[in-house]
């Protein structure tokens, strides 16, 4: 106190004194502001799905990281604890556990202890698990209750019950009864006998056919429309068919939102299929816009900078006709193309289209200008995308003292499909492209040639981390001489998607004045196996081999190297350093690509 008085003193009369002591009683008695305590949990006795299922229902494990910890609330957490471990143990079948909790405070924080006993499980006695109704015979169902793992004497698991009883009703639903309810759903435990009975009795309710089906909308013309839906009055009305439908309208060209309606309340008795009954489907579509407008960027180390643009007009009429205009630019090629599509047969994979282009392009040590106009069947066969096709192309190529000029008409048959369990990153899958085409002299051609190409990639996942990708392209020009093969049919090899650590289109045969001119046979392939490394970044190491030659099999040469990966959202984006094995210097080169790798 004498120090207090001293202060008082030296603060003179002119301050109160009674507010003079209450600010030294308030900063004598305020709390200093400490650390929170620490928390540590440690649990005992139990290990696996039964450990990581305790944790989770602890609230005091979810403590032991906060910043905002007091004593009170690890206390309060610690009483709930014992309770939340008995209930995390139910659903495993251990009803009768013994807990023994204990919380120790030290300097440096508290500790809780749990000494788990999960005690004896439940077993199960009665077991019913069955369907009635219509549907009580339908193969989805009679396998769900045969493949369930509920049976006397197993262990009680309340994830297996749980399990069974919603794959019971959507099996039901899936086959078309969309009324099926459960009319015993129950689980009954005896933790005192460790015995539990579970009853599982499921009504299927009639089974679900298709009425009525309506598209509302105002775009297109009834028959159209007719076209694109896939099922039919009459047809079974099932979840995966009603995906069906709306996949068939959404996945067009046509519409933005498509919602389906079935209107149960106006369910009819089916005419002819006894407790069965007919429900109309009312399908809400909003249209897309009308025109659309896309713009892209890009780059390679082969075409350098690149600009491309589309404008393409969705509909131009009620019945469903679209044409689109692109434009390609960019340091070896550049382009413009106008297509005109008319829906056929199926109207989500099947069309009609005419073509006309303009393009100018680098060919080896030429530039060639061709002007192409074509019409094509397009439509999905057996799971393969074919192109019947005839195009007539008009075709001017131009060397360093000489002009070339030809014309064409080449009926022919594309096939493509792909297979992959990723779009932009695939783990395993394939694709496989081929084209077979020729022209006859003398009808609207100046030569007689057919030439056959195909491309086949695969990825195949080894591990979390690490891929291999294959690819092999094959091509054959069947003709009398190279001089009668046009330009733009020749083959070419090197560069960023064929053979690595040399220039792009480099790899061919050569004329008198040492100008790349083109050979009449093609083969390439290459292996590559890429490792992600940290998040979307990755390494790759690759091996390429091939080249285009006017003999079979032609002279192959070789290229290795690695490179950088980044798994981007528009697919993978290549950096590779590449050294041609069979060149003379074997200058390096650096090659820029992106892309699908399928």
């Amino acid at each position: 106190m004498r120090s207090a008085e001293t202060a008082l003193r030296a603060m003179g009369p002119g301050i109160p004194r009674a507010f003079v002591v209450l600010c030294l009683l308030l900063g004598l008695t305020s709390p200093s502001r400490a650390d929170p305590p620490t928390l540590t949990v440690d649990i005992a006795g139990v290990s696996g799905d039964l450990l990581n299922n305790v944790r989770a229902f602890l609230t005091i494990t979810e403590l032991a990281g906060s910043s905002s910890l007091t004593a009170d609330r690890i206390r309060r957490a610690h009483r709930r604890a014992p309770e939340e471990i008995r209930r995390a143990l139910q659903p495993f079948g251990h009803y009768q556990p013994t807990v023994r909790a204990r919380l120790t405070p030290g300097d440096s924080g508290f500790v809780a202890r749990y000494d788990v006993e999960p005690g004896p499980r439940v077993h199960l006695e009665e077991v019913e698990i069955t369907a009635t109704g219509p549907g009580a015979e339908a193969d989805a169902l009679r396998e769900v209750i045969a493949d369930t793992p509920l049976a006397p004497d197993r262990p009680l698991n309340h994830a297996e019950y749980d399990t069974t009883k919603r794959r019971l009703i959507e099996a039901a639903v899936q086959a078309g009864y969309l009324d099926a309810e459960y009319r015993r759903s129950q689980l009954r435990v005896r933790p005192e006998a460790g015995t539990a009975d579970i009853h599982l009795v499921l009504a299927t309710g009639p089974a679900y056919y298709f009425g009525e089906v309506r598209v509302l909308q105002d775009i297109l013309t009834d028959d159209l429309v007719a076209r694109l839906v896939p099922v039919e009055a009459g047809d079974r009305l099932t979840s995966e068919r009603l995906l069906d439908l709306q996949f068939a309208l959404a996945d067009t060209d046509f519409f933005q939102r498509v919602s389906v309606d079935v209107q149960r309340a106006r369910a009819t008795p089916h005419p002819r299929r006894g407790e069965a009954v007919q429900v109309p489907v009312v399908v809400r579509t909003g249209p897309r816009p009308p025109r659309q407008y896309s713009f892209g960027l890009g780059y390679g180390t082969d075409t350098g900078p690149r600009f491309s643009a589309e404008a393409k007009f969705r509909r131009i009429n009620r019945r469903g006709h679209s044409i689109a205009t692109d434009l390609l630019v960019s340091r070896v090629r550049q382009s413009l193309g106008t297509r005109y599509q008319i829906p056929i047969g199926n109207v989500r994979t099947d069309r009609m289209s005419f073509t006309g282009s303009y393009q100018r392009a680098d060919l080896g040590d030429g530039i060639s200008h061709k002007y192409t106009f074509g019409v094509s069947r397009d439509r999905l066969w057996h799971g393969w995308q074919r192109s019947l096709y005839t195009r007539y192309t008009i075709e001017r190529f131009e060397f360093t003292d000489d002009t070339e000029r030809t014309r064409f008409l080449t009926p022919g048959i594309s096939l493509s499909r792909t297979r992959a369990d990723d779009a932009l990153r695939p783990r395993r899958g394939w694709s496989l492209f081929l084209d077979l085409h020729h022209a006859q002299e003398g009808v609207l051609s100046d030569t007689t040639f057919t030439q056959t190409r195909g491309r086949l990639q695969a990825v195949w996942g080894l591990g979390a981390r690490l891929r291999l990708l294959g690819r092999v392209e094959l091509g054959a020009d069947f003709t009398d001489a190279l001089s009668n093969l046009p330009a733009s049919e020749r083959f070419f090899a090197g560069g960023d998607r064929s053979v690595r650590g040399y220039a792009y289109q480099s790899l061919a045969p050569k004329n008198a004045e040492g100008d790349v001119i083109g050979g009449k046979y093609l083969a390439t392939a290459s292996l590559e196996a890429d490792l992600r490394v940290v998040g979307n970044w990755g390494v790759a190491a690759f091996y390429d081999a091939g080249n285009a030659d006017d003999r079979w099999p032609p002279e192959t040469v070789a290229g290795a190297g690695a490179g950088l990966r980044w798994f981007s959202p528009i697919g993978t984006i290549r950096l590779d350093y590449a050294v041609p094995l069979d060149a003379p210097n074997r200058a390096y080169r650096i090659h820029f690509s992106m892309g699908p790798d399928l």
